[in-house]
């Protein structure tokens, strides 16, 4: 006897308002449309305040882990209606190929006539895609229209403000106003600068005297926990132009993965004003002139990162990412005495870290990775391949003996993960490393050392990165 059709329904939904379709209803009409065909469903893969347009189905947090993991446990798709699964014709081309890829599975909408398996399907299904990226892209240009009038309007626009004010409202909108409390300890952090004190010394006394820091007053604290100033978060509130008043916005930084504040321009090219500044134009200027004459030269960011085995290597204390530090101490001579430490992000004297520090090799580098082969150095690595269900006898297309089942398949590659590293550098070891999960709870020798975390399917997980 032939067995029915798997399937899985995938639900997806940016805002629920009262004009959207539940995502109650959406499951339903997906159920009744896989009943009356005689269709098992497997699956429910809910993606609630996903964005189709920025998040592709392979990426949205429950699809990917059918599509990823769980691919040989269904045959068909099923979505209320094709903008709820896909609003970009490349990604709706890009799951056509998977779906080849794996067993010929089908993607078919419960609510529009047409069928993603056959080649007319796909030509109606890219039409209708495109109509739909069509919408997506006309609602953004709208949205984007809008953000651009409030961005040069004194108007603020409704996110946090920026540390040293507060809203208020007026005439139905909210605009900006020095907050009295948090202006002044942006101005004796100014003053402390300009005097000659480091930022790190500045954080510190801040949290020995209970000075709330800025995550604790933009009222987005519900969980109770108390916050510690990080002198790249003080250092980013002295140097933004919102303390003269002006009005700003987050700019990328060319080859760089983070942003910084720019002023934003009026018509005629003029800055915008929308507060009284918490310092004036003279205490500005020398605030950013101390700050540039206590950085290094050396100081500047690195486009690769600079910790090895990052992600993989965590704080023994508090569980937080372990880092390369490096401080340099300038000579009478002009040069520099650079000192590189590991150690915790948390900074060092908090209350929630015991802030251990290692030196990179001697206790990081080379006592990690001589762990790790001894633990899985001679487990063999595989590559993860999708072996797609064989044709019955009677040429059906879903037959009933399980041999017969998609299923994924690990083979050999004739090597085990010590000769594999053994060519590879520490940055491509710790890329190995994070794809297999596994990470280091890192203590000094007199705390017990390293600890390795080693999940059961390490080899499994890597045969996917390795394929």
């Amino acid at each position: 006897m032939r067995r029915p059709p798997r399937a899985l329904i995938t639900v997806r939904l940016t805002v629920q308002t009262e004009s959207t379709t539940s995502p109650e209803r959406q499951i339903d009409e997906c159920r009744s449309f896989c009943e009356l065909r005689g269709w098992e469903v497997v699956g429910v893969a809910r993606d609630l305040s996903v964005s189709a347009t920025a998040v592709p189905p392979w990426k949205r947090p429950e699809l990917s882990r059918w599509l990823d993991d769980r691919a040989p446990e269904f045959d068909v798709i099923v979505f209320w209606r094709l903008d709820r699964f896909v609003r970009r014709v490349g990604d709706l081309h890009q799951m056509i190929e998977w779906a080849e890829r794996h067993g010929g599975k089908g993607l078919v909408s419960a609510t529009e006539p047409f069928d993603l398996t056959s080649p007319t399907g796909k030509a109606t299904a890219t039409m209708i895609a495109t109509f739909a990226q069509m919408e997506a892209h006309a609602a953004a240009e709208r949205v984007a229209s809008s953000r651009a009038h409030l961005l040069t309007s004194t108007r603020w626009g409704g996110s946090s403000p920026p540390f040293g004010y507060r809203t208020y409202a007026r005439d139905g909108a909210r605009y900006l106003e020095v907050n009295p409390e948090t202006a002044d300890i942006v101005r004796e952090a100014a003053g402390r600068v300009i005097g000659g004190e480091p930022i790190n010394a500045i954080c510190r006394a801040f949290e020995e005297r209970g000075v709330p820091a800025p995550a604790d007053t933009y009222q987005r604290n519900k969980s109770g926990k108390d916050f510690v100033w990080y002198p790249r978060t003080l250092k980013g509130i002295l140097t933004s132009p919102t303390l003269l008043g002006w009005k700003t916005r987050s700019e990328d930084v060319p080859g760089k993965k983070y942003k910084r504040r720019v002023l934003v321009h009026d018509q005629d090219g003029r800055p915008i004003r929308v507060a009284e500044g918490v310092l004036d134009q003279g205490a500005f200027d020398r605030l950013q002139d101390a700050l540039a004459d206590s950085a290094s030269p050396l100081s500047r960011r690195s486009a690769t990162p600079r910790t090895p085995l990052l992600n993989v290597i965590k704080c023994g204390g508090c569980g937080k990412n372990l880092q390369l530090h490096t401080t340099r101490k300038r000579r009478n001579d002009g040069t520099y005495r650079v000192t590189e430490k590991i150690r915790c992000l948390s900074r060092v004297g908090s209350p929630a870290c015991p802030g251990y520090v290692f030196l990179p090799n001697e206790e990081i580098i080379a006592p990690v990775l001589d762990m790790l082969v001894r633990a899985i150095g001679d487990t063999p690595v595989t590559r993860r391949e999708y072996v797609q269900r064989a044709e019955a006898k009677d040429g059906s297309r879903f037959p009933s003996y399980e041999a017969h089942e998609d299923r994924w398949q690990f083979v050999p590659l004739g090597t085990t993960i010590a000769e594999r590293w053994r060519s590879m550098a520490i940055t491509e070891i710790g890329e190995d490393l994070t794809h297999a999960g596994i990470t280091v709870r890192c203590h000094p020798r007199e705390h017990g050392g390293h600890v390795p975390e080693i999940p059961e399917d390490f080899q499994k997980q890597l045969a996917k990165f390795v394929a």
